[in-house]
């Protein structure tokens, strides 16, 4: 199965010291975050946890370093970056406490609120999920954590909802309707333009049985 990276919010993703090591969200994915009476403390923190989560997993992490860099680009730190995310990975360190240590920001500002999913009220488990769109980080080349994820690759969404429908490529219903949407855009300046102005429906399906 192929799915977008993401997880759990945890407690940490909310706490207020991320506010100082973070670039503030766009006011408009702040709002339409907040739409469904979701605080404004706990809207941030989904977008910590989405930058986590996509950094604990494939090893692209949302940050810059100084105001001048679009993303923070390892460079001859690659070595330190590897072992920070294996730390972070075995819960030896602290998300916040890697952030601080490398001088870095959370680009929360580069993040896009994208799609929001509701699982089915019949299923066993529930989900609420956030999905958010970012340009990826020049630099940086996507690294499965071989746990939580055993493969990744970047393509485009067109190819992959073709190979899906021949049977090659299985996906979720949300993946594939985010992947739907997506294959709609030119290229990623304007899918992340077009959204960013766009409203965001919660998404609940339902089934009559």
């Amino acid at each position: 199965m192929h799915v977008f990276p993401g997880g759990e919010l945890e407690d940490g993703d909310c706490d207020p010291g991320w506010r100082r090591l973070c670039h503030e969200p766009s006011p408009d994915d702040l709002r339409r975050l907040c739409e469904d009476g979701t605080p404004p403390a706990r809207a941030r923190g989904l977008m910590v946890a989405g930058v986590r989560e996509l950094f604990e997993e494939a090893g692209i992490l949302l940050a810059t370093r100084n105001p001048e860099e679009t993303f923070f680009d390892p460079g001859k730190e690659d070595t330190l970056f590897r072992e920070y995310r294996a730390k972070l990975r075995g819960g030896k360190l602290d998300f916040q406490d890697l952030v601080r240590d490398l001088g870095l920001r959370l680009a929360l500002d580069r993040l896009v609120f994208f799609a929001h999913w509701i699982t089915p009220e019949i299923s066993p488990i529930r989900y609420d999920t956030r999905f958010f769109l970012a340009p990826a980080p020049a630099g940086q080349e996507p690294d499965h954590d071989r746990a939580e994820t055993t493969s990744c690759l970047w393509v485009r969404p067109g190819e992959v909802l073709q190979l899906c429908a021949e049977g090659k490529f299985p996906l979720l219903p949300p993946t594939m309707a985010n992947l739907h949407a997506l294959s709609e855009f030119r290229d990623v300046r304007e899918a992340l333009v077009i959204s960013r102005e766009s409203e965001v429906p919660t998404i609940l399906p339902r089934f009559d049985i």
